[in-house]
């Protein structure tokens, strides 16, 4: 069968999903999301895009289906992605309903992939606005394609005091022994392909909004007639003495991940912070590092984002990996030896972590 050849199953009987219904069904051995929604039928690719949630637990509210795992939003008549984290669309195919049977037809392309990007508008020379983007996040990167896909055909530059164009900067903490492309939003060729300028290691340090210009810390400037603004946050630096010890380490780029899983391979690792990205680096290097210590100002981790039961489980679980927590605890100082931490003290018991190196 060719990839471009349409199919048309009959996937179940038209009393066999109730109104607000999400059923996975199977069309030529892809699974396909079947919805019913005031007694209309769509049928969607079956996992979200952005991770591959299964989209059949989903929400369903009115016309929209919101993923289970991290809430992107999808029009269930076309597909499309109406909210983020996400940045494709879903394929939609077409339903029909003949004698209480339910027909789906699509092209096996798109079944095998039911991941689709929006059409967009191509640059054009003619149009000489250029809207320029200062950061090369997500927010950045989701801007320059709205703006091919709403229409707009000037001059996208994306500037970044980074190495690297978007990546998916979660993935940092959950698997550290990815390569930078490995979790790149984009490929290079994608952004040539829209038009989209990327500049890498362009520090912005001046804005001049009368006549709208930026400079840069090379010395060069750009002139602009649309300025977005998206630099977005950075991880916080530690504040005790010792901070400047040369093994610690902050987790903001694919090259700092690659380093903390070097330096905490078969050594003590201590970690500053219960919160998301912390807890992530103990679960992935549990079976890694020689010893794993996690020191958290609060209770329980994830306790003002997920309360206290979410985050006592969490913590239990990686206790069973031999993971150790020190709660209601604050780093008050590092010593060093060699010019690399040896000890670490904290607050209020002033315990002295680990006899080996740290790291």
């Amino acid at each position: 069968m060719d990839s471009d050849d349409t199919i048309t199953e009959e996937v179940c009987r038209e009393d066999d999903v109730g109104d607000g219904q999400l059923l996975e069904v199977m069309v030529a051995g892809y699974p396909v999301l079947l919805v019913r929604n005031r007694k209309e039928f769509s049928a969607l690719g079956s996992k979200c895009p952005h991770y591959g949630a299964p989209m059949s637990k989903g929400v369903l509210r009115g016309e929209r289906l919101r993923c289970p795992w991290h809430g992107a939003c999808f029009n269930i008549r076309t597909g499309d992605i109406e909210e983020y984290p996400a940045l494709d669309c879903i394929s939609c195919f077409k339903v029909t309903v003949e004698d209480g049977k339910v027909f789906i037809t699509a092209k096996k392309k798109d079944l095998e992939s039911s991941v689709r990007v929006k059409d967009t508008s191509r640059r054009c020379l003619l149009n000489k606005n250029t809207m320029l983007l200062l950061g090369g996040g997500v927010a950045a990167l989701v801007c320059a394609e709205t703006l091919r896909q709403e229409g707009f055909t000037g001059r996208i530059i994306l500037a970044t005091n980074e190495k690297h164009i978007p990546y998916d900067k979660s993935k940092l903490s959950k698997e550290m022994n990815l390569k930078p492309e490995d979790v790149y939003l984009r490929k290079p060729e994608f952004l040539k392909a829209e038009g989209i300028e990327f500049w890498t290691e362009k520090e912005a340090v001046s804005v001049d909004f009368q006549r709208q210009r930026v400079r840069f810390m090379d010395g060069s400037s750009q002139k602009y007639q649309q300025l977005l603004i998206a630099t977005g946050s950075h991880s916080g630096f530690l504040k005790v003495p010792g901070a400047e010890l040369q093994n610690v380490c902050t987790l903001q780029t694919p090259e700092e991940s690659s380093k903390i899983l070097k330096l905490a391979t078969g050594k003590n690792l201590l970690i500053v912070g219960a919160s998301f990205v912390g807890m992530e680096v103990a679960a992935f290097l549990s079976d890694k590092a020689g010893t794993i210590t996690v020191v958290e100002r609060e209770e329980f981790p994830f306790q003002h984002a997920l309360g206290p039961q979410v985050g006592g489980v969490a913590m239990k679980m990686l206790q069973n990996k031999g993971v150790k927590f020190h709660m209601k605890t604050e780093l008050c100082e590092l010593k060093g030896k060699d010019g690399k931490v040896s000890h670490a003290f904290v607050i209020p018991e002033l315990l002295i972590l680990g006899e080996k190196s740290p790291n």
